[in-house]
């Protein structure tokens, strides 16, 4: 299959699977969560196929530029969903994991560059595991982001006595709160690591081990945010609301990180 092909593809399967969901998310109907299921299914084939050929043609992960690594990031997002999410088969929650999926990977197989090489000084097999284990625990974060804004939605519903369109259809607080604590701690573990081999990384390629490039400040701003989150939960005993609201914050930093501050802030980081 042609890359020119895929890449107009993956989206789209993405959104059939969106529209599907949705249609189950409205109407409840079995035969939907089915169909959507599968349709699910069919787009991580087809986004796990555009990896590999990108991989085989590039010689190394896409990695190389912010929107190599946005696709690869996407990927994780739909296997931690499958596991974070299905495993409680709560199919509901689906349409809004289809539906980043969506936006985001448009927005990847559109910017791509399908041909960018990564740097001879960053081709070893530390920066790959660097980037991967931090793209992981973004997925993670990715999972957290959307149990806490599912969370949000149906706390306000509650808390304004009007239990309706959410009330019915989204899991329960204790559930959305426990998903959203689950996916912020495995992100954290996994980020943390990734920052830890990048650390060593940076001595290797640029002979130091921190420099005050915008890149490196997000990715410590992030970590903070994560690491506010978690030690709010186990000693201020924080409740759903307050992970949520942070669960949302470090997601929209990390985007606004991966797409803006990397293309456009970065001295020695703009390479992902």
């Amino acid at each position: 299959m042609e890359i020119t092909i895929i890449r107009i593809i993956s989206p789209l399967s993405y959104l059939i699977a969106t529209i599907f969901y949705w249609r189950y998310f409205a109407d409840r109907r079995s035969q939907d969560q089915h169909i959507a299921r599968y349709a699910e299914s069919a787009a991580m084939v087809i986004h796990t196929t555009i990896l590999i050929i990108l991989g085989l043609g590039l010689g190394h992960v896409p990695l190389a530029g912010a929107f190599q690594a946005l696709t690869t990031f996407m990927w994780f997002f739909a296997i931690l969903n499958k596991l974070l999410i299905h495993e409680g088969r709560e199919y509901t929650l689906g349409f809004f994991q289809t539906a980043v999926l969506f936006i985001i990977q448009t927005i990847a197989m559109i910017f791509i560059n399908v041909y960018r090489p990564l740097p001879a000084i960053l081709q070893n097999i530390y920066f790959e595991i660097h980037v991967l284990l931090n793209l992981i625990g973004y997925a993670s974060f990715s999972s957290a982001f959307l149990a806490g804004m599912m969370y949000l939605l149906l706390y306000h519903e509650i808390r304004g006595s009007h239990l309706g369109y959410f009330y019915e259809r989204l899991p329960s607080l204790a559930y959305l709160e426990k998903l959203n604590y689950r996916a912020l701690l495995i992100g954290f573990i996994f980020n943390t690591a990734g920052i830890i081999v990048g650390v060593i990384t940076g001595k290797t390629a640029w002979g130091i081990y921190w420099t005050w490039d915008p890149k490196l400040i997000a990715v410590a701003i992030a970590w903070l945010i994560y690491l506010l989150a978690i030690v709010g939960r186990q000693s201020f005993h924080w409740k759903g609301n307050r992970l949520a609201y942070l669960s949302i914050i470090g997601f929209a930093w990390i985007l606004f990180s991966m797409l803006i501050i990397n293309n456009y802030f970065s001295k020695i980081h703009s390479f992902i």
